[in-house]
């Protein structure tokens, strides 16, 4: 409550905008989720503080398991997000995903949560598509001290411990390590308990060291370890993974679950040549490993990234910002019966360059930003990312600000080498046995060396008013326009196993789609008074998909069809008096079908929820709060099951949580 409207429209940006400058002027949709909103939720994962974020769907699937996206093609696999943690990139190329079971962070060590709605690849490169969050965390000079932290209640407890001293002249160092555990224990059509809890541990530092007071190192690193068990009972009406049989029910079916570990190590020098001139050097190795023991499946994905940045102001009217990078991506997979890559062990090598210039038309009225990214990779080689915004502020109130970008999503490694033959469909006549006259047919999915970029045509216009120091709105709308998309593309039926008892339909991963998504967002800022706020926020997004004219056989988009249509929240802030605090945050989400191919046929219904918290601060070092989480209903869902996961239920929790600072 200490920050005027004002002050939270000002908030930093530099961090995922690469450049310095109000946020008002800035030619695209931002969020910013400070520490205090964090506080105030009373989150203890990171996807709980993006709930508050317009346009970003959060769904949870199961006790450690969540799907976030911004503007349409939400899943698990959330693959045209791109999700940085102090500008570490945390996106896997085995996948094209972000696994937030093992993104965990001391949630009182993040500083800010910056996210971008729209795409961001003219920065960031191929991946930032849909938008881009960067997770930006506290530098070691502001976490001195003790702190001590702990959650507990039905379906989630942990906690943490951190500490912070000097290192000698101008040097901090700061150390943590924190446990949790989530759970979501109701399965659909049924009461039983899923047996879905996750848990993680994770223990790390920081040194930040400040040398002659223009150039700051900053060393960190951490390790971690923890599962995700994913349910562990079996539905009639949800596919899990499988093995195939030739005997009835030709498929045996397998409990979800994954093992992971991993750690990283980053540097990051910073220098000011003068005040128009400032470099950046950054390095960092990141390694997770992940197993799924159902399937014997486990791989290692080993990253180092080295990029250098350099902000110059040339002039009044030019601001420029360019830099380059490179990056090795190498992946070690052991392969299954059932599931295989073929190789097994890849290197890629990614090199990149980008430039933007910021051109001030009419200082402080209107500002042109021109940039583009020039990315090399393996697969698809060359590709050029460019982005044009213009904004306008005619006057203090009013900012009108439009873009067009094009964004692409490499194709991942899965796609381009998985080998899966995991699924038996029945043979034509289930009560006779299997036979050369009566076989089952075995699905085969094959990856595709020759897949290409999916590519986003973007349109954005937005409209900001700072109506007073008390009271502001946000709107922006977007039309995207996608092309060659993947799809699954069936081929010829083979018959040469036919006096085996069975036929192979293969399914080959191909780029025959396409999708159009418009939509927007609506968020409004009120201080009502010196001890109230009001946040409120509605999006729409509407996704059509489609296959191409030019598909060679019959064929399946799975990228689209999971975002629901309506948003809508209402955030209350009530500070009741010196050291008494009651937030109330209303949600609703509304309904969504399934994708065209997926292993679920039951969609997600619409919801209402209301969270709630109640906080005691004792002192200016120790808080008590009560926390209470979708109150409204016992049970509710909030994803759809995919073949890595099965949606359990959302239930009501209540949880207790306790800090301390010495």
């Amino acid at each position: 409550m200490d920050f005027s409207i004002e002050q939270l429209v000002e908030l930093d940006l530099s961090s995922i905008t690469k450049s310095l400058g109000s946020r008002k002027q800035l030619p695209a949709a931002f969020y910013v989720v400070s520490s205090e909103d964090i506080r105030r939720l009373g989150a203890t994962t990171i996807p709980e503080a993006l709930r508050l974020v317009p346009g970003v769907h959060v769904a949870k699937i199961d006790g450690g398991r969540w799907s976030v996206s911004v503007r349409g093609f939400n899943s698990q696999l959330a693959e045209t997000l791109l999700v940085l943690v102090d500008g570490r990139s945390v996106y896997t190329p085995l996948l094209s995903s972000t696994f937030w079971d093992q993104l965990d962070v001391m949630m009182e060590d993040i500083e800010r949560i910056e996210v971008m709605r729209g795409p961001g690849a003219s920065l960031w490169g191929s991946n930032a598509v849909n938008g881009v969050i960067n997770i930006v965390t506290k530098s070691a000079r502001s976490t001195q001290g003790g702190l001590a932290s702990a959650f507990y209640g039905n379906e989630r407890y942990g906690g943490g411990m951190r500490y912070g001293f000097e290192a000698g002249e101008d040097a901090h160092v700061s150390v943590f390590a924190r446990h949790a555990q989530h759970d979501d224990s109701k399965a659909r059509f049924s009461s039983v308990d899923a047996g879905d809890a996750a848990q993680m541990s994770k223990f790390g530092f920081r040194y930040d060291k400040d040398f002659f007071g223009n150039a700051d190192l900053s060393v960190q690193g951490a390790a971690f370890t923890g599962e995700s068990n994913g349910a562990n009972q079996i539905f009639p009406h949800i596919i899990t993974p499988q093995v195939p049989s030739v005997q009835p029910p030709y498929n045996i079916q397998l409990p979800t679950g994954d093992e992971f570990s991993g750690h990283y190590l980053m540097a990051r020098w910073q220098q000011r040549q003068s005040a128009d001139s400032t470099t950046a050097l950054r390095i960092y190795w990141d390694r997770h490993n992940r197993r799924s023991p159902a399937l014997d499946v486990s791989y290692q994905v080993d990253s180092i990234d080295l990029d250098f940045q350099h902000n110059y102001r040339l002039n009044p009217l030019h601001y420029w910002v360019w830099g380059a990078g490179v990056r090795f991506n190498h992946n070690n997979y052991q392969p299954s019966l059932y599931v295989a890559l073929s190789p097994e062990k890849r290197t890629d090598r990614i090199y990149s360059l980008f430039a933007q210039d910021e051109i001030s038309l009419l200082p402080n009225t209107l500002k042109l930003t021109l940039g583009s990214k020039f990315e090399h990779n393996p697969v698809t080689q060359f590709e050029i990312q460019p982005n044009i915004g213009l904004s306008w502020s005619p006057d203090e109130i009013h900012t009108v600000w439009g873009s067009i970008a094009r964004a692409v999503r490499t194709p991942n490694w899965i796609e381009q080498n998985v080998q899966f033959q995991g699924y038996l469909a029945p043979p034509p006549d289930p009560a006779q046995p299997v036979s050369p006259a009566n076989p089952v047919t075995l699905i085969s999915i094959n990856g595709n060396p020759r897949m290409t970029t999916e590519k986003l045509l973007a349109f954005q216009l937005g409209w900001r008013a700072d109506w007073q120091r008390t009271f502001d709105t946000d709107l922006s709308l977007y039309y995207y326009n996608y092309d060659d998309v993947r799809s699954y593309n069936s081929g010829g039926l083979q018959t040469d196993t036919l006096f085996s008892g069975y036929v192979v339909l293969p399914i080959k991963i191909q780029n025959y789609g396409f999708s159009k998504i418009y939509g927007g967002e609506l968020s409004a800022n009120w201080q009502v008074s010196n001890a109230w706020r009001l946040r409120a926020s509605y999006s729409y997004s509407r996704e059509e998909i489609g296959l191409s004219s030019t598909s060679p056989s019959v064929a399946y988009v799975t990228s689209a069809g999971n975002y629901p249509v309506n948003n809508a929240s209402v955030w209350s802030q009530l500070q009741l008096t010196s050291d008494w605090s009651f937030d109330l945050n209303w949600r609703f989400v509304g309904g969504k079908s399934n994708n065209v191919f997926s292993y679920n046929t039951l969609p997600t219904q619409s919801y209402h929820e209301l969270d709630a918290r109640l906080a005691w601060q004792l002192n200016k070092d120790v808080e008590f709060a009560l926390i209470g989480r979708n109150l409204l209903e016992s049970v509710h869902f909030e994803a759809n099951s995919h073949y890595q996961s099965i949606a359990t239920g959302v239930q009501r929790q209540v949880y207790f949580s306790v800090k301390w600072q010495f």
